[in-house]
């Protein structure tokens, strides 16, 4: 293989595929980068580490010689990234060497051979069961605020992801953890067939930070048996889906109420990012929340210290006294962009949801109480 790229576009495409590369594993070559030069003029990088694999689209390059070889994927980009000139020059031997040129600078590492790089078989993105797009923007946030609710409990698996169900051109992502749910709608493109699937979050992480935010930027998604497929004009990105039954959360939230608050979202974030400080210590303690007369009041009490706050509210229904883990709160209130949260309380040992006040709007969140603490 014979080729030069222009420095900068590379290390985008690597930026990318490096995503699904192993950090550590025993098994050398899933720690690679796989670099796929064809006749037309373009090259590839792929990446994957046996969960979740991504190709680049194809990028410009002068290709003296077609080939392909899997190389060290840390290393190779750090040489990349280390060279001055405006383009690179790579040539690789027989013996899977490769020697990579910019400049005056002349490297040269040992890589594999590309057949032992683990592609995605074609067969398994056959048999598609759902297929639509969605602006990449959105996409993005529909994600980034539900998921911190993926649980890390791997007793319970299928919950270490986010359940992506297509319902009358509705597109629904779920995240579920026990203690909280974080729920996001959006419409989609009218057709597009009914299907569920649950996607890791580990993939949806790293999917989040690839996204692009132009408005004009499309996502292709389609699942198929096992498989979750993003495409982009940049990247495609694959993941293994998660078994299992999913909790059904619609019969979770409910719209009954005892006490119900409207109040303003920022503020009564500062007030928990404030008890925070208080309650934070090997673990989480409850800050105790108190509804009454039109006030929200938060306090929380450790060896570290006392804090007492408070915003005003509306509020209908009974007085109400409750303890919640603030971390949750905070993680909730973050991710919504609405002025004002309306949220709805039953008990003091059940959960509160919190809607935006437009009935129209696409998130709910759900957290659980915390037994208030013994006296």
């Amino acid at each position: 293989m014979i080729l030069t790229v222009n420095k900068e576009q590379l290390l985008d495409a690597l930026s990318l595929a490096m995503r699904a590369v192993s950090v550590r594993s025993t098994v050398s070559i899933l720690e690679c980068i796989l670099l796929t030069a064809t006749d037309d003029g373009a090259i590839t990088l792929s990446g994957n580490d046996k969960e979740l694999a991504i190709n680049t689209t194809p990028i410009t390059a002068e290709v003296d010689e077609p080939g392909s070889i899997a190389l060290d994927a840390k290393l190779f980009s750090d040489i990349i990234r280390k060279m001055t000139s405006d383009s690179v020059h790579i040539e690789t031997d027989d013996k899977f060497n490769a020697v990579v040129k910019s400049g005056r600078s002349r490297l040269k590492i040992s890589g594999h051979p590309a057949d032992e790089f683990p592609l995605v078989p074609e067969n398994e993105l056959e048999n598609v069961k759902s297929r639509f797009q969605i602006k990449s923007p959105v996409l993005k946030e529909m994600i980034r605020q539900t998921i911190f609710s993926v649980s890390i409990d791997q007793s319970k698996l299928v919950l270490t992801g986010e359940l992506f169900e297509i319902k009358d051109s509705v597109l629904q992502l779920v995240a579920i953890d026990m203690f909280r749910i974080s729920y996001r709608s959006e419409g989609i493109e009218e057709g597009a067939a009914d299907g569920k699937a649950v996607v890791p979050g580990k993939a949806l992480n790293e999917l989040n930070k690839i996204l692009s935010t132009d408005e004009n930027e499309m996502v292709s998604l389609f699942f198929t048996e096992n498989k979750a497929v993003f495409e982009t004009s940049s990247f495609r990105l694959v993941s293994s889906l998660l078994t299992g039954d999913f909790i059904r959360y619609d019969q979770i939230f409910n719209e009954d109420f005892t006490t119900m608050i409207i109040v303003d979202r920022a503020q009564l974030l500062g007030v928990f990012e404030r008890a925070v400080l208080v309650a934070m210590e090997n673990r989480m303690l409850p800050v105790k929340m108190d509804i009454q007369d039109d006030d929200v009041s938060i306090s929380a009490q450790s060896d570290r210290g006392l804090i007492e706050d408070g915003v005003p509210c509306e509020s209908e229904g009974k007085d109400l006294t409750i303890y919640f883990n603030p971390r949750y709160f905070i993680e909730a209130l973050k991710a919504i962009e609405d002025e004002r949260v309306v949220m709805k309380f039953n008990t003091t040992l059940s959960p509160c949801t919190i809607r935006g006040t437009d009935d129209a709007s696409g998130f709910k969140y759900l957290i659980v109480p915390l037994k208030p603490p013994s006296v």
